[in-house]
């Protein structure tokens, strides 16, 4: 079975990425803000995962805070990176995209003012996925695969395993303020969306897919229940779009 283990990048889930193990190599989901590979590293030897055994990172999306350090863990891990092409220009100018960063409340815009100039090392993909397109993830010994799943940002990626488990990271987030200092079961609409139409169609994609435990960037892990009861909140009762 294909383990998904979190690794805090802020305490208490405020940030996390995710180790998923596979039975020939590991995939590396996001890199956190700038500066966190020793954080990274630390916690893989916490769960006795030898670094040497990552074979791939995937960036779910274009914003600093989960792509932060993917330049710097290429380099020390020596492996491809597997992003989407809709957020390539985040990537290879390592500018923080404001134009994606369209706040859900007043109160996120001056958040989005204070990071506007942000700029962290580039990086260009090794592995781009393009529109719609699925990736396979069997390479590495592991059963599942990536979606195109874009409304946070136009080239916002999922992972989807088999086993029922999923990493949806920023489509939704939990607990209070930025994610997971309390009640972790608690959903939560992001600071931040790019669309929501596409938003709506990214979710009933990812709860098509019949998964039973999602992970998220700020938060979580919440259930199946969950996220489709943030669905129906956001997309069906307030209808948002």
């Amino acid at each position: 079975m294909n383990t998904v283990i979190p690794i805090s990048i802020w305490p208490k889930g405020l940030i996390n990425c995710f180790l998923i193990k596979g039975d020939h190599k590991h995939i590396l989901v996001d890199t956190g803000l700038p500066g966190s590979e020793h954080k990274i590293f630390k916690q893989l030897e916490e769960h006795k995962i030898d670094k040497a055994d990552i074979g791939l990172i995937i960036i779910t999306h274009g914003h600093i805070d989960h792509y932060g350090s993917a330049a710097r863990l290429k380099k020390l891990l020596n492996v491809p990176i597997l992003a989407h092409q809709s957020d390539l220009e985040a990537y290879t100018s390592g500018k923080a995209d404001i134009t994606t960063l369209k706040p859900n409340k007043p109160q996120w815009r001056l958040f989005k003012a204070m990071i506007k100039d942000q700029k962290v090392r580039a990086f260009q993909p090794d592995i781009l996925m393009e529109d719609d397109t699925e990736f396979s993830l069997n390479n590495w010994g592991i059963r599942g695969k990536v979606i195109h799943t874009p409304g946070h940002t136009p080239g916002s990626i999922s992972i989807i395993l088999d086993n029922g488990k999923a990493i949806i990271m920023d489509m939704l987030a939990s607990g209070i303020l930025l994610g997971g200092v309390m009640f972790n079961s608690r959903i939560k609409h992001p600071p931040f969306h790019d669309d929501l139409k596409q938003l709506k169609s990214s979710f009933e994609k990812v709860i098509s897919e019949n998964g039973s435990l999602y992970y998220l960037g700020h938060g979580g892990p919440v259930n199946r229940e969950l996220v489709i009861k943030y669905y129906d909140k956001y997309f069906k009762e307030k209808n948002l779009i």
